[in-house]
């Protein structure tokens, strides 16, 4: 049961400091009528939201810059600990308090989260815009997929719309071929799904004789295959990932401010073909991209008296704001046990030894050590009756306030 999965990752997750790492923070899960529920810090609105809000404007560099850092941070400790949480999109990407610490993020959802030993070859992975090449043809992954994921929400945040928003996977792998090229022969040769979306052709050449190549399906063969017609969503349509530097140049800018605003954005470019390598075994890790030019911005340092990198250098200190943590929340987390216990039968045994032995976070705090479950506390936050859940869902999200 994915549930189950779920709750044992947020349990481990649970022993790490969650603001130091960008990680929502899980306080709580219990069981009731059969329903797993989970409760977790009340965050404030997820990226998407706020795009949507601000009618899809492109977000300058400065901002783009301190959302990436800290998603980097929390792949980094994910990483580290050999998760792979498997749905980065704008969705799972929460602004934590927009008004007093404007840009500061968290990661949210693992519902999807695996360990990259159990991770299983042909997996239905990610929300398609977000998902990586090695998933869509069918090939064997590693937490690599997140960091493609983090590309295009980088991409989106820069556009103001999905790089690759396809509305089907040969859609999707269409886009990604067509800006970025044909992923290599050996991944379209090792690959499961290969056969989906490419032919396979001989052509004869005067000088190597015949030679084999993959060719990606025209939109009317994969049509005329499948029934499914081919669609375009894309507001921009690139020949390549450098031409996204000319778009949405800011018009106010020249002289010196315009070289700076150049080097930044090529410098933002070039993380991003790192990121949004084809192939798996190239594309840049979490910790090589903390140290890029992009995000320590060691390419400004002779442009720091011009008022955009001065202010591009103070939206970075959020990323290095930890939220305070109440000193007695150490013993207090250790306390804490759920009280509830399932109706259910023998078969939710295994759910039950999950949720019996989650580990809550090391900086929760209860009233006076209160031991008793928060949902029983009447704290302020809830946002649905549990009194009337019905059999609709497996797992429950609850969130409170601080």
């Amino acid at each position: 049961m994915s549930s189950q999965i779920e709750v044992g990752i947020l349990s481990r997750l649970g022993q790490e400091n969650a603001d130091e790492y960008n990680l929502v923070r899980a306080y709580e899960v219990f069981q009731h009528k059969n329903h797993t529920c989970l409760v977790f810090e009340m965050l404030e609105q997820n990226l998407y939201d706020f795009l949507k809000q601000n009618k899809f404007s492109p977000l300058p560099l400065k901002c783009i810059r301190p959302v990436v850092q800290q998603v980097l941070v929390a792949l980094s400790k994910l990483k580290k600990l050999g998760l792979i949480h498997a749905d980065l999109k704008p969705e799972n990407i929460m602004l934590v308090d927009p008004i007093r610490q404007p840009y500061k993020i968290k990661v949210i959802d693992f519902g999807s989260a695996s360990h990259v030993s159990k991770a299983v070859q042909s997996t239905y992975l990610q929300s398609r815009y977000y998902r990586a090449p090695e998933i869509l043809l069918g090939l064997p992954f590693c937490e690599s997929i997140d960091i493609w994921s983090l590309g295009c929400v980088m991409a989106e945040l820069f556009l103001g719309w999905p790089l690759y928003p396809g509305s089907s996977e040969y859609d999707q792998i269409r886009y990604v071929c067509q800006t970025q090229g044909s992923p290599p022969e050996h991944m379209l040769r090792a690959a499961t799904k290969t056969t989906r979306f490419f032919n396979r052709e001989e052509s004869k050449n005067g000088v190597i004789g015949h030679y084999a190549f993959w060719r990606l399906k025209t939109p009317d063969e994969h049509e005329s295959e499948t029934g499914t017609k081919s669609k375009e969503a894309r507001k921009y349509i690139f020949n390549c990932l450098e031409d996204m530097a000319q778009i949405n140049v800011p018009s106010d800018l020249e002289g010196v401010e315009l070289i700076a605003e150049k080097l930044d954005r090529r410098a933002f470019v070039s993380i991003l073909i790192e990121m949004l390598q084809l192939d798996q075994e190239r594309r840049i890790d979490p910790d090589e991209a903390l140290n890029s030019k992009f995000i320590t911005m060691s390419h400004l340092v002779d442009y720091v008296h011009l008022n955009n990198v001065r202010m591009s250098y103070q939206m970075m200190e959020v990323c290095n704001k930890k939220q305070r943590l109440n000193s007695s929340s150490s013993a207090a987390g250790n306390q804490h046990q759920s009280g509830h216990h399932s109706d259910a039968a023998a078969a939710l045994a295994a759910q039950n030894a999950i949720i019996n032995n989650f580990i809550p976070p090391s900086n929760l705090a209860f009233n006076g050590a209160n031991s008793m479950p928060l949902h029983q506390q009447g704290l302020q936050g809830y946002v649905i009756n549990i009194g009337k859940l019905n059999a609709e869902f497996d797992l429950i999200i609850l969130s409170i306030k601080n």
